[in-house]
């Protein structure tokens, strides 16, 4: 029943084995939280039977909760839980550790550590990064203990995988995979199993394609026959990281009885609309249609620009950002390149303005980290040598968060790499009062500028976007293009879908202007 999916489908669509698909700007999220709210209308469960909802990203998670708070009101969380995959699988193996005889883990994985040991296990052994992170995920990600890990390894193949599980073990630390495969063992104990089959009444999993099938086996015995699966093909921008959109597709689409297709964009103008449905039509996407073409009438444009260099081009952009600022401060503008180097003389020139940006490199959208940054900023030695000063920095940070509290780890510890990687170029009094959040931690996108790389815009939406960095070696992006593979190429494509579609339309007054900035050189 793909075609034809009415608007409001979530008013009566059954608990069953779904799978939704929605290109951006579909109101994909909204339905979700209305259709939960409409089963607990129907009284299909009450506490404490829940809803589950999981996510790829915490953005994700934030936007979601917002949507069921918004439906079920301020105690939503009678009614549901809603987490990301690692924090699911954290929570799974801490609680239930003991059925497979293991203690819980007394530190969770940090980004920043690992991403260091990975970084000099390559140096050592000069290994592609690529092919070290397809090992250890093709090792790892499964119902293995120690054992088989070690066992996995070995036969790999792969020597800098194996020094890296190595030193992993000898300090103690698990990874991220690791939580996936300790959370994967547990739950091959059929009572915890058990357990959340009458714990969950349904479940929803959200941007299925930037799932592996180490995320897929996470959930899919847990939740069948009452199990949303919802995404988007054409946006599958993860495969660096270990996503297998085709085969998680192909899995969910074995066990649905159902296929709802939402076709109708709310978010972007015409115009914009058929650059994002070409681009989908070539990533085996549907068109994506105006929910609402007659009031978009005079409004929304697609407009491209070649500049002699990236120096001109920044110039460009900042003045014309100036300008759609001072003539209307309440919008949302993104400046959105494909890897964040190749956006650094927009962020160059805009530190010379008066311009007030957010910068998305800075994993911070949650009022909790900034407090802890900005009450601690003073307690810092600022005579001491930066590297300790950010030492002391982080540890005054880290003593105030919840241990259990992965997320909030999770983001300092990124805050912290960030500040590591600028502070030898900006002071880091300077960095810490640059920092812009949003007036609320589940709205990350407020008014202003806004500036970001192709990735971490993923989900968000903004009043106008500004592209820059289309020339060849930055998209399709020189290892991409290096590898010769077509499914790297695809995935390319399917970035610069996301950042095209990025685009929205928030009101009748001001419905969104997309522009498109090519770089000729």
């Amino acid at each position: 029943m793909a075609e034809g999916t009415p608007r409001d489908w979530y008013l009566e669509h059954p608990v069953s084995e779904t799978l939704l698909t929605a290109p951006p700007g579909c109101g994909k999220t909204e339905g979700i939280a209305r259709w939960v709210s409409a089963v607990i209308r129907r009284d299909e469960f009450k506490p404490p039977h829940r809803a589950l909802g999981l996510t790829f990203s915490n953005k994700a998670k934030a936007n979601l909760r917002s949507r069921l708070r918004h439906q079920l009101g301020p105690r939503w969380w009678h009614w549901a839980t809603v987490t990301n995959f690692h924090g699911w699988a954290f929570h799974v193996y801490q609680h239930h550790c003991t059925s497979i005889g293991c203690s819980p883990l007394e530190i969770a994985p940090q980004r920043g550590w690992q991403a260091g040991l990975m970084k000099s296990i390559r140096d050592e052994y000069s290994c592609d990064e690529a092919e070290l992170g397809r090992a250890l995920r093709t090792c790892k990600i499964g119902p293995y203990d120690k054992e088989a890990v070690l066992e996995n390894l070995e036969n790999y193949g792969l020597q800098a995988a194996i020094e890296y599980e190595r030193r992993l073990r000898e300090a103690g630390r698990p990874d991220f995979d690791d939580l996936l495969r300790l959370a994967l063992l547990v739950l091959q104990d059929p009572r915890v199993m058990s357990l959340y089959n009458q714990r969950f009444a349904l479940i929803v999993v959200d941007e299925v394609q930037d799932l592996s099938l180490g995320h897929f086996d996470l959930i899919a015995p847990i939740g069948l026959h009452r199990t949303l699966w919802t995404g988007d093909p054409a946006q599958g921008i993860y495969g660096f990281a270990g996503a297998q959109p085709e085969a998680v597709f192909e899995q969910i689409q074995k066990r649905c009885t159902h296929h709802l297709e939402l076709t109708e964009s709310f978010r972007s103008s015409p115009a914009v609309l058929r650059a994002v449905s070409a681009l989908s039509a070539s990533l085996g996407g549907q068109e994506i249609l105006s929910a609402s073409e007659d009031d978009w009438e005079g409004l929304g444009r697609l407009v491209a620009l070649r500049s002699q260099n990236a120096v001109q081009e920044a110039e460009w952009v900042v003045s014309t950002v100036e300008q759609w600022v001072d003539e209307d401060p309440s919008i949302s503008i993104a400046v959105i390149a494909r890897t964040k180097p190749r956006r650094r003389w927009v962020d160059d020139r805009v530190r010379q303005t008066n311009l007030q940006a957010e910068i998305w490199d800075f994993p911070i959208h949650k009022p909790l980290i900034v407090d802890l940054l900005t009450r601690h900023l003073s307690e810092v030695d600022t005579a001491l040598p930066a590297d300790q000063a950010i030492q002391e920095f982080y540890f005054l940070c880290l003593a105030e968060i919840d241990q259990m509290d992965l997320d909030s780890l999770d983001e300092l510890n990124e805050v912290f790499d960030t500040i590591r990687d600028v502070v030898s170029e900006i002071p880091l009094a300077e960095v810490v009062a640059g920092i812009r959040i949003s007036s609320s931690p589940e709205d990350p996108v407020g008014p202003g500028l806004h500036l970001l790389n192709g990735h971490i815009g993923k989900g968000q939406q903004f009043d106008r976007v500004v592209i820059i960095g289309l020339e060849e070696d930055f998209l399709p992006h020189y290892l991409a293009k290096k590898s010769g593979l077509q499914e790297d190429i695809h995935t390319e494509l399917s970035v610069l879908h996301v950042m095209a579609s990025r685009a929205s339309g928030v009101s009748r007054i001001w419905l969104g202007r997309f522009v498109l900035v090519w770089f000729w050189r």
